[in-house]
Parts: structure tokens; sequence; C-alpha cells
């Protein structure tokens, strides 16, 4: 009869989603019985999941790469420009273009000040996703999946399950089909930075740019027309998605080999 430590170095990937829902769902009671007023430890339900498995099925030797790789800052300008640039214009974008399906004229004096934004976004990096996910989905998840699919079923098959794992946010009134829809298409722009840089680091910048893009741009519009921003806006990552798989065709999203992270064998 096969060990646990076997079942868990032959079923990685399993042992992982499993446990990262497992955990998010379960830290997610206390917040959802405060009204989502206290802190919301359950985002950091992925990390912990990844660096459980990693060690559980390679020791040191598979967590240290987790690590390097959300440390990693050396990577070429151009990613830098992708990971605050493109999540920072596809909101923009959807912005101006709104008024021209009928949106009232963007009052951009609803955005606040810089200064009140920046400690805002702070505690948002730590404590609404960036920090608690990325180690998890990209870190460990990423590498994996790409083992054995190419990358495009990879970032398809992780899209969906970090869709899934958004669900309980349902029960505080934070889950919507268009930001359900914008998770999936953004698990292939996801990969694709990660394909090329091999970081988390700028994984998590371009979540964090990404998320508060649409919790402080998205001030601008109200109601009807808010929500028909946010459509726009996940049309425009559709686009963004599609030239990815147009230019660097389904295997790798990169002009180099794939990321081959250090997985334990049974």
């Amino acid at each position: 009869m096969p060990s646990f430590l076997s079942l868990v170095r032959r079923h990685q990937l399993t042992a992982f989603f499993s446990l990262a829902l497992g955990l998010t769902w379960l830290a997610f009671i206390p917040f959802w019985l405060s009204g989502g007023e206290s802190i919301p430890w359950f985002t950091f339900g992925p990390m912990v999941a990844g660096f459980i498995v990693a060690a559980l099925a390679g020791g040191w030797a598979s967590v240290k790469p987790i690590l390097a790789s959300m440390v990693k800052w050396r990577v070429r300008p151009f990613w830098y420009l992708v990971a605050f640039g493109l999540p920072f214009g596809a909101q923009l974008a959807s912005i101006l273009i709104n008024p021209l399906f009928g949106a009232a004229a963007p009052a951009w004096d609803n955005i606040p000040a810089v200064s009140e934004m920046l400690p805002i976004i702070g505690l948002y990096a730590i404590f609404s996703g960036p920090l608690g996910e990325e180690p998890g989905w990209r870190g460990f998840a990423t590498p994996r999946l790409l083992t054995s699919h190419s990358a495009l079923a990879g970032s398809l098959i992780l899209g969906v399950i970090w869709a899934i794992w958004h669900f309980p946010l349902g029960l505080v009134g934070d889950l919507s089909l268009y930001g359900t829809i914008n998770v999936v298409l953004a698990g292939i722009v996801f990969t694709w930075l990660y394909q090329n840089t091999g970081s988390v680091l700028l994984a998590f910048l371009m979540h964090v740019t990404h998320q508060n893009s649409v919790r402080f741009l998205g001030k601008v519009f109200v109601d009807g027309d808010y929500v028909q921003q946010q459509w726009i806006g996940v049309a425009i990552w559709a686009v963004i998605a599609v030239a990815i798989v147009a230019y660097y065709g389904t295997e790798s999203f990169a002009r180099r080999e794939r990321t081959k992270p250090a997985v334990a064998t049974a």
C-alpha cells in the first residue's frame, strides 16, 4: 500500500489544489461570519498549500525554487513594464471606450488621491490576494502543470480552479460573472509572464496592479456604467490572451524552454 508521502509525490497537483481550496474555504468561514470585516487570512491558502505540498514531496529542494522565484527581480525591464502597464492600460482603455457605448463621462474626481491610495494598496497587496496567492498559483502550480500540459491547457486548468477558488466571495457580495471570466483569461496572461521571467515577484506586481486598477480607476463609473466598463475590460483581456496564443503558439508562451521546477519523484 503506497505511503502518504508517496501519494503526495505522485499526485502533487491534486494534493495542492485540494489543500488550497480546503484551507481557503475553511479560513473563509470566520471572515464570512464577520460580514467581511475581519482580516482575510483565507487569501493565504494557496501559498500555504504550495509550501506544504512542496515540502512533503521534495523537501528543501522543492521549497527553495518557490522562495527564489518570490524574490527574483533581475529580469528584463520590459517585463516590469508589462507587469505594471498591461493591467493599468487595459483598465484605462476600458474607461475611455465605455462612453462610446452610451456610458456617462468618467468622473475622474472620484479617484482618491495617491497619498490616500498607497497605504490601502499596501494592505491589499498583503491581505487581499497577491501575496497569499501567487507563490501557490505561479510558484508551485504553474511549472508543475506545464511539465505535462501545454501552456494554454495548463493556463486554462489553473484559471478555472483559480476562479472556483474565489466562489466563497459570493457569500459577501464580492463575486461577479465578469470577474470570474476575467480570472480565467488572466490565467493565460500570468502564465505568459511567468514563463518569460520565472518570477513570482513579477506575477505579484501584476496581480497588485490589476486588482487596484479595477478597485480605484473603476470608481469613475457607477451602477450600470461600471458593469459595462468591467465587461469591456474583460473583452480587452480576452484580446490580450488571444494575441499571446497567436504569437507564441499554445505550447510554452515563451521563446525558450519551459520552466523546469525541482519536483520530487516517488
